[in-house]
């Protein structure tokens, strides 16, 4: 698994969030390999507000796009995770909240403090899971919008392949990711060396893909953010250091 010091993690979430969570794992003593499963790209879009009383955030480029999207910051705004939420207060929103957690936890939070108006949520073209219709679903008014897209990368180079068959870990962030990450071992000729690979994921929902390939040594974070896959990375593939 590389050099005793520096344990090799592979890193699959999608650009531009893979080339942070590798510099960061950099400064905590890893050797990480950049291999994105797709690239994030901001729909040219700008919101109608009107009649909106929340906005619900569910990732960073989503708190990203938003900032692009409006230019007024006073509209509550409702992160599912403090990562998130750092990011909306970076970019001048006013009143910020975290539901530190995950999309469950998100709606569990909305529900709760459920506003008079109209709940807009800013999202991918092909996130899992769609808060609005949950929010239907428990009577209150909501929408969503896209406000970007993840490209799908054709292949990844060889160097992470090469690292795989050495025993690297592999970090999952999302369903999503996984789904790309296996599709390409595929094409790679590589399922069995992922099979058997140590992989840490974000949640539950992000290593089920990969549990129904047979993908066996799946570890969780205690909590769905990246602070907490480190820490379960640590755990798990950092004994070498």
């Amino acid at each position: 698994m590389g050099a005793a010091s520096r344990p090799c993690v592979l890193v699959t979430r999608a650009e531009p969030g893979a080339t942070r969570t590798c510099a960061s794992l950099s400064e905590r003593g890893f050797d990480a390999i950049n291999a994105a499963t797709a690239v994030l790209t901001a729909h040219p879009v700008t919101l109608d507000l009107e009649g909106v009383s929340l906005i619900a955030v569910t990732s960073p480029f989503g708190a990203s796009c938003l900032a692009s999207a409006i230019s007024d910051r006073s509209t509550p705004v409702i992160a599912v995770g403090d990562v998130t939420a750092a990011r909306l207060r970076e970019t001048g929103f006013e009143h910020v909240a975290s539901a530190s957690g995950d999309a469950s936890d998100l709606l569990a939070m909305i529900r709760e403090h459920a506003p008079n108006g109209e709940i807009l949520h800013v999202r991918g073209v092909d996130q899992t899971g769609d808060l609005s219709a949950d929010l239907k679903a428990h009577g209150l008014n909501a929408r969503s919008e896209i406000l970007y897209a993840a490209e799908p990368v054709a292949t990844l180079p060889d160097i992470v392949w090469r690292a795989l068959e050495a025993e690297a870990c592999v970090l999952i962030h999302s369903a999503k990711g996984a789904e790309r990450f296996w599709a390409l071992a595929q094409a790679a000729g590589q399922t069995e060396t992922l099979r058997a690979a140590t992989v840490i994921a974000l949640s539950q929902a992000a290593a089920e893909p990969l549990r129904r390939h047979g993908v066996s040594r799946l570890s969780l974070a205690a909590r769905p953010d990246e602070s907490a896959l480190f820490d379960a990375l640590e755990k798990q593939c950092g004994e070498t250091r």
